[in-house]
């Protein structure tokens, strides 16, 4: 019977393998986790540690994304602001063009665009009642009204035969706490 030192030991190594696998199952890994778990109580409490440490390096994961994505939009931003210098520059001094032994630089015109938008006082049924080729209609499945008429099972109000109903089984998860 292995000790709880044991246990945490194999735990730490598979905390470790994941790491270096950037969180990757490799067969390895997996079997590693089998042998674990096979050991009982005290190796499932090990595994719920292993799990809360890989849900606390995602969400580490998360934050480095996020603050990676945001410095993605400072370089962004950084490069629309030199190009409008550089086109400010481009244009003044050099009618708009440039050719050098490394670089062809140019300034274009993008095609003129055009946006509309509902007035704020204005109605969109009076609109499209008015104008009737300015407004599109989006269909779509109230599927509130049909789960009601699914629970019902009435034949007053059934579901109707077009609809195609599916059933997912609900799926088993495990819960730490």
């Amino acid at each position: 019977m292995p000790t709880l030192i044991d246990i945490g030991e194999q735990a730490i190594r598979i905390q470790d393998a994941l790491f270096e696998s950037l969180g990757e199952l490799t067969p390895e890994t997996e079997q590693a986790l089998d042998t674990l778990l096979a050991q009982g109580v005290e190796a499932l409490d090990a595994a719920t540690w292993v799990v809360r440490k890989l849900a606390a390096d995602e969400e580490a994961c998360k934050g480095e994304a996020k603050r990676y994505q945001e410095r993605a939009g400072s370089f962004a931003r950084q490069q629309e602001a030199l190009k409008a210098r550089m086109l400010f520059a481009l244009d003044a001094a050099f009618a708009g063009k440039l050719k050098t032994e490394r670089n062809t630089i140019w300034g274009q015109n993008s095609a003129p665009t055009v946006g509309f938008e509902l007035a704020a006082d204005a109605d969109m049924e009076k609109l499209a009642h008015d104008f009737p080729t300015c407004v599109r209609a989006k269909y779509e499945l109230d599927k509130i009204d049909l789960k009601h008429r699914y629970e019902a099972q009435e034949t007053d109000w059934p579901v109707p035969p077009e609809i195609v109903v599916t059933q997912n089984p609900g799926k088993r998860s495990l819960r730490l706490k």
